[in-house]
Formats: C-alpha cells, sequence, structure tokens
C-alpha cells in the first residue's frame, strides 16, 4: 500500500502532524475548532502562504546555487562541497545520509506541506460546504482562490525540481497513491492556479496576505504575481534544450506580459519572516566570503578570466576587468584570503571573490529588510528569452535594453541568437543571483545545457519517502551518467561558451 509522508505546519494556530494519512490526528478536535472560526480559518490559511514564500527563500536553495556554480566551496558542512565539487557528484539519496533532510528532503517536505494545508483548506470549503466569515464580510471564495494559488505554486516547485511526485486532492484515498511525471503533476498546477486566478478576478475587493501582519496584496498585485508565477514555472520545467523547444512562448510571453510591475520583496519581519536563503549565502568571515563567487560569475564579466582556479599554488588570481558596475555593487575582491576553502580538496575550486549584494552585516534575521522572492528583472528576462526561442532576436535585445542590464550595467546586446543567449546567461546569474529566491539559474542552466555534465538537473524522490512507498531508490547525477534523464550531458557547459554578448 502507498503512503506519503506530510508535514502540517500551521504555523501560528494549528500544529497537525500526520505521518501517514491513515493515522488519527490527535490534534483533530483543535483543527475542527479552528476550521469553524473564520478569523482563524484565515489565519490558518495566511499561515500556509507564509509557507510557501518562506521554502523559496530557505537554507535549501544553497544546493542548486552550487550545482549552477553561483558559489563555490570546499566546506563538506551539510553536504555544500558535494554540490559544488567537480566533476559533479551523484546526489547521494539515502537515509543514512544525514544531510538529506536538508538536500533532496528539504523541498519535498516543505511543498507538501504546503499542498496539504491548501488541501485542508479547499475540502473544508468545497467537499463540507463551510464559509469563511470574518466579521459580517463572507471571505469563502477569497480564502478558496488563494488556497488553490498556494497549492499550485507548491506544485510547480515540486515539478520542477523532482522527476516526479504525488497529485493528492482533499478526497485523495491516501492508500491508492501513486507517483505521477513531473509533466503530469506540472499540468495539475497550472490548472490550480487558474483555478486561483480566476476566483480571485471575480472577488470583489480581494486581499491576500503573504504572512499574518505582513504585507497585504490587493486583486490587481495578486494578479501580476499568479501570472507572474505561470511565467516562472512554466519557461522553467525543462530539463534539457531539446525538451525546452517544445514549449509555447507565446503563452509563456503572454504570462509574462501580465506579470510583475516592481520587485515582490515583503519586507523582512525578525524571526518571523526573512531570507535565510541569503543569510546563509552571504555570510562574512571577515574578509573572506562563507561561500566565495564562483568564477562563472567572474568569467562571464570578463571572458579573458579563468574558469577554474590554478592549481599552483604560488599563483592567485587578480580583479576582474569589466565597464560593468555592477561588479564592485555585487561583488568584493579578497585576493588570497580564502577562508574555509582547501587545496587538498581541489584548489580549481578556490575564489578571489566574495559576494556582497544583499550583505547586511551577517544578520538578513532583521525587520525592515527586503526579502527578495521574485525580482521584476526576472520578468523581463523571460521576455527576452521567449523572443529569443521564437527568433526575434531583435526583440530579445530590445527587452534586455530595457532591463537592469542596460539600467545598472550599462551593458549592450548585439541582435544575434548566440549573442542574446550569452546576455541572458549573464543576467540570470548577475543580477537574479540571491534577488528572485532559489532554482533560477538552475532551471535557466539546465535548459540551455548549460550546467557542467553529470550535474544533477532534477531530484529524485527521497530515499525517505521510497522507504514508506516501498518503491525502489533511485539517484541522478555522476560523471557516469552524464546525458542520461535527469543528469546533465554538458553539451553547452558554460565553461566553452564563446562569450559575445
Amino acid at each position: 500500500m502507498k503512503k506519503i509522508i506530510y508535514f502540517v505546519m500551521a504555523m501560528t494556530i494549528l500544529s497537525c502532524t500526520q505521518e501517514e494519512f491513515n493515522i488519527g490526528n490527535s490534534n483533530e478536535a483543535d483543527a475542527q475548532r479552528v476550521l469553524a472560526n473564520g478569523p482563524d480559518f484565515q489565519n490558518f490559511n495566511i499561515s500556509n502562504h507564509s509557507a510557501l514564500f518562506d521554502n523559496q527563500i530557505e537554507f535549501q536553495g544553497i544546493y542548486f546555487r552550487g550545482l549552477a556554480d553561483q558559489f563555490s566551496t570546499t566546506n563538506a558542512f551539510s553536504g555544500f562541497w558535494d554540490f559544488c565539487d567537480q566533476p559533479r557528484r551523484q546526489i547521494i539519496n539515502s537515509t543514512a545520509n544525514d544531510d538529506l533532510p536538508s538536500q533532496a528532503g528539504g523541498p519535498w517536505d516543505s511543498f507538501n506541506s504546503v499542498i496539504n494545508n491548501a488541501n485542508i483548506v479547499i475540502g473544508n470549503i468545497e467537499n463540507d460546504g463551510n464559509q469563511v466569515m470574518v466579521g459580517d464580510s463572507d471571505l469563502t471564495q477569497q480564502e478558496l482562490a488563494a488556497a488553490y494559488f498556494d497549492k499550485g505554486v507548491a506544485q510547480g516547485y515540486l515539478a520542477l525540481i523532482y522527476d516526479k511526485a504525488y497529485i493528492v486532492n482533499p478526497d485523495t484515498d491516501p492508500g491508492a497513491l501513486e507517483f505521477s511525471t513531473y509533466q503530469e503533476v506540472f499540468a495539475d498546477a497550472v490548472k490550480n492556479i487558474e483555478i486561483g486566478i480566476q476566483m480571485a478576478s471575480a472577488f470583489n475587493g480581494f486581499q491576500y496576505s503573504v504572512y499574518p501582519g505582513g504585507e497585504m496584496l490587493d486583486g490587481p498585485k495578486f494578479l501580476e504575481l499568479a501570472y507572474s508565477y505561470l511565467a516562472r514555472l512554466s519557461i522553467g520545467l525543462p530539463r534539457t534544450d531539446a525538451e525546452a523547444q517544445g514549449l509555447d512562448y507565446t503563452a509563456i510571453l503572454a504570462y509574462a506580459e501580465k506579470g510583475l510591475t516592481a520587485d515582490f520583496s515583503p519586507l523582512a519581519e525578525e524571526d518571523v519572516f526573512f531570507n535565510n536563503f541569503q543569510d546563509w549565502s552571504l555570510f562574512d568571515l571577515g574578509d573572506a566570503g562563507y561561500m566565495p563567487t564562483d568564477l562563472k560569475i567572474l568569467h562571464l564579466f570578463d571572458p579573458t578570466y579563468d574558469t577554474d582556479y590554478p592549481e599552483d599554488e604560488s599563483i592567485v588570481l587578480g580583479e576582474v576587468t569589466t565597464d560593468d558596475p555592477r561588479l564592485d555593487e555585487y561583488y568584493q575582491y579578497v585576493g588570497d584570503d580564502f577562508g574555509f576553502l582547501r587545496a587538498s580538496r581541489g584548489r580549481y575550486l578556490f575564489s578571489s571573490y566574495k559576494t556582497v549584494k544583499f550583505f547586511n552585516d551577517n544578520d538578513q534575521n532583521s525587520t525592515g529588510l527586503p526579502t527578495n522572492i521574485f525580482a521584476k528583472a526576472e520578468i523581463d528576462y523571460i521576455m527576452a528569452e521567449c523572443y529569443y526561442r521564437l527568433g526575434d532576436f531583435g526583440a530579445a535585445a530590445a527587452a534586455l535594453d530595457a532591463s537592469p542590464r542596460m539600467a545598472k550595467g550599462n551593458q549592450a546586446t548585439t541582435v544575434a541568437g548566440p549573442n542574446v543567449l550569452n546576455a541572458l546567461l549573464y543576467e540570470v546569474s548577475i543580477e537574479l543571483d540571491l534577488a528572485s529566491g532559489i532554482c533560477i539559474e538552475w532551471w535557466f542552466m539546465r535548459r540551455h545545457d548549460m550546467l557542467q555534465a553529470g550535474s544533477p538537473t532534477m531530484y529524485p524522490v527521497p530515499a525517505s519517502e521510497l522507504e514508506i512507498s516501498q518503491d525502489p531508490i533511485y539517484t541522478f547525477g555522476g560523471p557516469a551518467a552524464a546525458g542520461e534523464p535527469g543528469t546533465a550531458s554538458g553539451a553547452n557547459d558554460w565553461r566553452n561558451i564563446d562569450l559575445v554578448y
């Protein structure tokens, strides 16, 4: 019999853990009480909104950042080195791997939890016929729309990260669960986001709170965000360039055109909602960075710069030469202060730069800081990429010129396919790094075959789940599997690209 672990996180109202659906919930009476009270029901739903966005700026993003060569390390803490080493390693998908809960287990548990909580809301309204009354206001359809959006976005992340997942609805029989392909999960995600859009559009005075007491989105802003997620997730689905060529870029462009007109970056509230992904990524060790800037970034600024650090210990790479002012704004040269980097684990992984963009004195957990969940610039680049895929290189270059590439970086783009693609890699790697949540660079590079050969292009279902479902344990990654499903071929490895913009 198939079973699934779900961790229910009603962070401020309800704490219900049902390790398996067929085990009774000891908090059932509390759950019924909460869901029968309009304000408590709404707060339960808002807490799930918070979990949805928190999962996109959490610790688990570090591993995707490593696979995309956004930072480098030889530090074995929590398995960081495993995701940065060269040649690439397989994902250790085993319950004997103490870091599995942070690696393949992290997104699985967190996004499935959001889906479970959204299903509680949906089932309580649609199946049980409950209303959400707050004062004299009937907010039932508002809360239902928000739950469908949360569920769809969480499903989208599962589809873009894993090779398969479960499709679970309020009336799903937990004893009959079977895995669905990532394409099937994604189709269901789009359907649910679109239901949320339709319901929100029809509700007069719609409001969506990002977290309890946090930023409130009105109807138009919520719709901008929802269409932005449809664009982000739709363009991010492919595992290879060949797969990406089959997307409907006209439809994705239409989503993006309805998307964000400003950054979606709710302000942090200390110990409640903050960007833990940035907190770890930007940690400073005095002069050195805990997670130093990968040479990919420096090579994009200056194509003459090395793609691997010299293994001769007498050589220290000098400063990058570029006319892009973002080099000095986002990065800092530290010379031979290598911090935690250890030559015995591969000097080719060294770096003489650290990332300082968004740095806040080693403390992102501070009220009032931006959380950088979704940059408006990402919509600019999605539009440019759609034009590129549609063969309209002039429109692609114009979209790049209208983006921070020109406004911040003073970088023009020549109207030619390879130049546009190189410029997109440049911008996604530099402008969007830590500015648009987890996975963005990894998704971009895999759909253009730019990852190093052997890099995982998707996660396996965590071994902890496969042991429960009694399915074979498997994994992705490693040089021996290069080019196989789930593992990058390296066909357009960024280190071999002729960087002309």
